[in-house]
């Protein structure tokens, strides 16, 4: 490994399509695919919700391995985060697929394996890091990842809704300003 920064800005902007991909397809709605709302509150909820994901993946394998802290600094855990981010992209490819060419509304299976594969994936990022396996490590990948595939599906379904409820608040505003909605 020559610098833990080479390649950062091309992952950073894969992890980043990834998730936009995955927010954008999450909340397309099958009978209005090309919905703005839909489209822009996928990809605003995905970029989000990777930056999550990410940050805490970053802290719980920073807090675990102090060591290897010391000896590369205190960023080095990017790294392993960054590259285990790269196993979203056949996730991310096949549910575009899935979504825009076969129209399947199967969403969480895909982003809740993904994000399991990122656990392991990270996990044996930190291993070839660290020159050891270490179990505590996959746990903790493998549970935080757990955690926010779980945290997606739950609220899913619930925030399915809001770009409905943003596209008729926006509505109303725009009749308010400009005078419309009225019975003609």
């Amino acid at each position: 490994m020559n610098s833990i920064d080479d390649g950062r800005v091309l992952r950073n902007w894969i992890r980043r399509l990834c998730f936009i991909t995955f927010g954008i397809c999450a909340f397309t709605n099958p009978l209005e695919p090309l919905s703005i709302y839909n489209l822009a509150f996928g990809a605003l909820f995905g970029l989000f919700f990777g930056w999550l994901f990410k940050r805490f993946l970053y802290l719980f394998l920073a807090a675990m391995n102090g060591p290897v802290k010391k000896e590369w600094g205190k960023k080095v855990m990017r790294y392993p985060v960054e590259m285990g981010m790269l196993f979203l992209v056949p996730f991310a490819v096949m549910l575009g697929l899935a979504t825009f060419v076969l129209k399947w509304q199967s969403a969480a299976s895909f982003i809740s394996a993904g994000m399991m594969a990122v656990g392991t994936a990270t996990a044996i990022e930190v291993s070839r890091l660290r020159g050891k396996s270490m179990i505590r490590n996959t746990i903790a990948t493998s549970g935080v990842s757990f955690l926010f595939s779980f945290i997606w599906t739950y609220a899913q379904p619930f925030l399915f809704r809001a770009p409905g409820l943003i596209e008729g608040g926006i509505t109303f505003v725009r009749s308010l300003i400009f005078g419309g909605g009225g019975l003609s």
